[in-house]
């Protein structure tokens, strides 16, 4: 049994609730068990590819440093090799083409940075080939369509602007050097980033617990999750399958339908909950959703979930009275999780940005767009690093920048 306080670096591959048991596998192969008294799965989520054949082979997805360090050395490779004497004008062509796939704010960032850097860089070492580079944006909806309209096409002019290409457009599929849409068109690249979202990971999809469309562990108001209702004490969506969970496979995973719609076959109560609540097992981040009110996968909504789970915990483990049942207690109610939002930026190359907050309830939303956005993106992008190490560390690779321009070389 490890000792209380302990990291152990190693995948989770199950999880037993009956007895309070985690399964866990090392790096090296190791498969060993963790008891349990309290559980909290914050496991996270993956890019969404939505079965679309050749994206996990082809595609660079951009989620964590190492994402970002392969598609810095695909770029910089592709720049070296456009002007390798014999090839093709086609194949330069492709080398210097760049196409996003996904138009919110992770793929706007995105390819208006790397509009900013092809610009205030690549132009200044070689500008017969910076002139020669090309991005392309594809979105099959609306570009940043959570944001305010007016902040939609502020961007879109933006980013136009710069050069880039904006193509409405639904991906067929991603092969080694070109993507097919579905209306047939075929475009070459050289590089293909893959931003359309995130979907549940394979762990998340294996739990017993009860799941949304989306694949999501399906949690009460109070982050517990839900175990699906015995045969008895419910009726079920479409008569059969009563103990259906959800999906278990990605392969039944829509990520088009609504979380609030209950999987065909899973069961509901009279009062429409998807399952029971777990006393002992919680969730948070973007591997959950309450299914009546589901939160969007961002960081802030996982980071106040975490501050509220360690806060009830803490209080319980002081001896004061908080309810962490959710369901065995009528006199004490658990308390509930209440999200606040804290806005949505998203900066589009250069020094300009987009921010949008919250008023107060009923009073809509504050937009904001340009110079002072950037400013108001950096700083609360600096104030949410961990350490002040961090921040200046930031800071100064911020500054670096602006002097001496970004660090293209391959080692």
């Amino acid at each position: 049994m490890p000792e209380i306080g302990s990291l152990l670096p190693a995948d989770c591959i199950a999880v037993d609730p009956t007895n309070k048991v985690v399964e866990a596998r090392s790096a090296d192969g190791i498969n060993f068990f963790v008891d349990y008294d309290v559980l909290a799965i914050a496991t996270g989520s993956q890019g969404s590819t939505f079965g679309i054949p050749g994206v996990e082979e082809h595609a660079h997805f951009l989620r964590d440093a190492s994402h970002a360090d392969s598609i810095r050395n695909k770029l910089i490779y592709n720049w070296n090799s456009a002007n390798i004497p014999g090839r093709s004008i086609a194949d330069r062509d492709r080398l210097l083409h760049t196409v996003v796939v996904g138009g919110g704010p992770t793929g706007v960032e995105f390819a208006g940075e790397l509009a900013d850097f092809i610009r205030r860089d690549l132009q200044r070492i070689d500008p017969d080939r910076g002139r020669d580079v090309r991005i392309t944006l594809i979105e099959a909806n609306e570009l940043l369509g959570s944001f305010d309209a007016r902040l939609r096409e502020y961007a879109v002019g933006k980013l136009v602007k710069e050069g880039v290409h904006l193509l409405k457009a639904v991906v067929k599929e991603v092969r080694k050097t070109e993507i097919e849409l579905t209306n047939g068109q075929i475009i070459p690249f050289g590089l293909a980033v893959w931003s359309t979202g995130v979907g549940p990971t394979p762990f998340t999809l294996s739990l017993p617990f009860v799941k949304t469309p989306k694949g999501r562990i399906a949690i009460d108001e109070s982050l517990h999750v839900l175990m699906p209702f015995p045969h008895k004490q419910t009726s079920t969506v479409d008569g059969e399958n009563p103990s259906h969970a959800g999906p278990t496979e990605m392969s039944q995973v829509s990520l088009l339908t609504d979380e609030e719609q209950p999987v065909d076959g899973q069961t509901v109560s009279e009062s429409g909950a998807l399952g029971i609540p777990v006393s002992d097992v919680y969730a948070m981040g973007d591997c959950c959703a309450n299914a009546d009110t589901p939160l969007p996968a961002l960081a802030q909504v996982a980071e106040q979930q975490g501050k509220f789970l360690a806060r009830i915990l803490n209080a319980s483990a002081g001896g004061k009275k908080t309810n962490l049942t959710g369901v065995s207690s009528e006199s004490l109610p658990a308390e509930k999780f209440v999200y606040k939002s804290l806005g949505s930026m998203a900066q589009i190359g250069g020094a300009r940005a987009i921010l949008e907050l919250e008023r107060s309830p009923g009073k809509g939303v504050y937009s904001l767009a340009g110079f002072s956005s950037f400013v108001a993106w950096r700083s609360a992008y600096l104030t949410r690093l961990g350490t002040m190490k961090a921040r200046l560390f930031v800071f100064f690779n911020w500054s670096m920048t602006l002097l001496f321009g970004r660090d293209i070389s391959r080692w």
